[in-house]
């Protein structure tokens, strides 16, 4: 078994192969942490192990600081977890304070035609992302395809699938923050519109 900071090093050059056996060795370690902390649900725990990894991968360069490999990794975890409950919260607010201010059945015709606005803006989003990316976003929010399912479809791995929504999501939330001005709440909940 390769040492901690041969991995690092070697995953800081952007080698796949360590990468590989880096996923392969602390994967079920992971799994194991996170499962019961998402309540046991496997789905969840799927997402919140390849959310890691794709991180990971993203700040590749970095790694060369880390002292140790596991207590990164479960830290990331953690704080995965926490960011995870923290957007279920704020998501579940927003929608109580805006069903609270303004009912659906009351919206007014004013309401109505900038809610469409937003939505023409983040289809332009959507539309301004590249051909690969723009087809895993719509078969994963339109289409409800499972990470697994993408991968199929257009025979990559789910690591690609995944690192490739995780870019997808922040080029749509950058556009919109920058083309339609929305606060945290709004963006939120116009996000979720898209899913």
């Amino acid at each position: 078994m390769p040492s901690e900071i041969v991995i690092c090093e070697r995953l800081a050059a952007g080698d796949e192969d360590a990468f590989t056996w880096l996923y392969e060795h602390y994967q079920p370690k992971l799994f194991l942490f996170v499962f019961p902390l998402t309540g046991f649900s496997r789905q969840d725990t799927d997402e919140v192990v390849q959310d890691i990894f794709v991180k990971l991968w993203l700040r590749k360069e970095t790694l060369v600081t880390v002292q140790s490999l596991q207590a990164y990794l479960f830290m990331m975890a953690k704080n995965r977890l926490y960011d995870l409950r923290m957007a279920v919260a704020r998501q579940s607010k927003a929608r109580d304070i805006l069903l609270q201010q303004q009912p659906e059945a009351h919206f007014d015709v004013q309401e109505k035609v900038q809610f469409n606005e937003y939505h023409e803006i983040a289809r332009r989003a959507i539309d301004g992302l590249t051909p690969q990316r723009r087809r895993i976003f719509l078969l994963r929010n339109e289409g409800g395809l499972s990470l697994d399912d993408i991968a199929i479809e257009l025979n990559i791995s789910k690591f690609a699938v995944k690192k490739q929504l995780y870019e997808a999501v922040r080029d749509v939330k950058t556009y919109l923050k920058k083309h339609a001005g929305l606060d945290a709440v709004v963006l939120t909940l116009l996000f979720t519109s898209l899913k």
